[in-house]
């Protein structure tokens, strides 16, 4: 099914999903922390319960993926599923109902990164193995491209421009990104062609026992358990970064969102940039090769950032960041693709979504004992907290030499 439809779809998909994650992301995380209060730690314990709900479904959904189920059919439901659920998360805040809101977007943030686990393996369906990498890339580049939309959608709300339901303007953005998700989904989620699969009855039991059996045939293949463990390090730090992001430079800098908005403008134009290129790059010299750059990279360019003094300084360091985040995402996305057995992808795609997504299981715990522990140091204890997670780095850095190489000519 590798046709121009069904990539333009698929990327389309990334497009509409990125819109309203970014303005969840700066938003709602300003709003519940700061307007309303809630500690940091309860706010990164979100990441990490949605991250333990993932662990439980995913790799059962890709067994039933990999034998019963047809992608398309569960993307459509968690889609629909993630549209509701943000869509309450939204309404909560409007009325103020901390409780309400942060409950809905944990089980939002669930079902939306569940998402992935039908939609990624979609990949191989549309893409040659040795297109791949660019295909990736495209992905990726409409991934970021969607955050800048959403961030310009929502602009007028954020800045008080435009009130529609008597809320805060953080409380003001959420529901017009839903909206906006669902009306950019549909094309996806009703004209992309899978290939036909046979619909058989699935049993819990044996479908459970199935899972445990492949679990331990995927993770003793070559390279494919060292390379999860590998991403779980370094994307845990580097999604636990991001997701503080906002709330760093509010608390760190004390810029207004209007600010905010244009520095991830920025960061989200060089992501795009870095998705696409990278797969490119990762194409004609090795996707590992490129993956071990990317990683060594972070090592210090997440540290720097943190603890830089000089605004200027940091908005450069930022917006050079984007090329990283990018570049992250489509590269090891690649990387899996050339990892994983002939059979069975559905199952080894749904533990990458699991790392993709939600490898934020010890990074918010890490990050909000930091800056909740270390309240007499003020700001700093943000700066510090960049440091403690840029450890996972390095753990990972050194898992990922292990793994072994793709056989590139060059």
């Amino acid at each position: 099914m590798n046709t121009k439809q069904n990539i333009f779809l698929w990327t389309l998909y990334d497009f509409a999903n990125s819109l309203v994650s970014i303005v969840f992301f700066l938003y709602f995380a300003q709003w519940i922390v700061i307007d309303r209060g809630l500690p940091d730690l309860w706010f990164n314990l979100t990441f990490t319960v949605s991250t333990v709900f993932l662990i439980f479904t995913a790799p059962f959904a890709g067994v039933l993926l990999d034998k019963y189920w047809r992608r398309i059919t569960g993307l459509r439901w968690t889609s629909v599923a993630t549209a509701i659920l943000y869509g309450i998360c939204a309404m909560f805040a409007i009325s103020n109902n901390n409780i309400g809101a942060i409950i809905f977007f944990t089980l939002g943030l669930f079902i939306y990164q569940l998402t992935f686990t039908f939609y990624t393996p979609l990949i191989n369906d549309i893409a040659s193995p040795e297109k791949r990498g660019r295909i990736s890339g495209y992905g990726v580049a409409a991934n970021y491209l969607g955050q800048f939309t959403g961030l310009l959608l929502v602009l007028p709300f954020s800045n008080g421009t435009l009130n529609l339901f008597g809320a805060s303007p953080r409380a003001e953005t959420l529901l017009p990104s839903v909206i906006a998700f669902i009306i950019i989904s549909l094309p996806m989620l009703f004209f992309f062609k899978e290939p036909f699969k046979e619909k058989q009855m699935s049993q819990f039991v044996s479908s459970t026992k199935e899972l445990i059996h492949k679990t331990k045939e995927l993770l003793l293949y070559p390279g494919v358990g060292l390379f999860i463990l590998a991403y779980f390090f370094f994307n845990d730090a580097v999604l636990t970064a991001a997701n503080n992001f906002p709330i760093f430079m509010q608390q760190v800098w004390g810029v207004s969102d209007t600010i905010k908005t244009y520095i991830l403008l920025g960061i989200i134009f060089t992501s795009a940039i870095g998705g696409l290129v990278s797969g490119f790059i990762a194409d004609r010299f090795g996707h590992k090769r490129t993956l071990v750059f990317i990683t060594a990279g972070w090592i210090f360019i997440l540290p720097f950032i943190g603890f830089v003094s000089n605004f200027k300084l940091f908005v450069i360091a930022t917006t050079i960041m984007g090329f990283w985040f990018g570049a992250n995402w489509a590269v090891s996305r690649s990387v899996m693709a050339y990892l994983i057995p002939p059979q069975g992808n559905n199952l080894a795609f749904a533990y990458f979504n699991v790392i993709e997504r939600t490898s934020s299981l010890v990074g918010p715990i890490v990050w909000g004992l930091v800056v909740s522990g270390l309240v007499s140091m003020g700001s700093y204890r943000y700066r510090l907290a960049t440091l403690a997670v840029s450890v996972f780095i390095v753990l990972g850095l050194w898992v990922l030499l292990k793994v072994k190489s793709d056989k590139v000519v060059v």
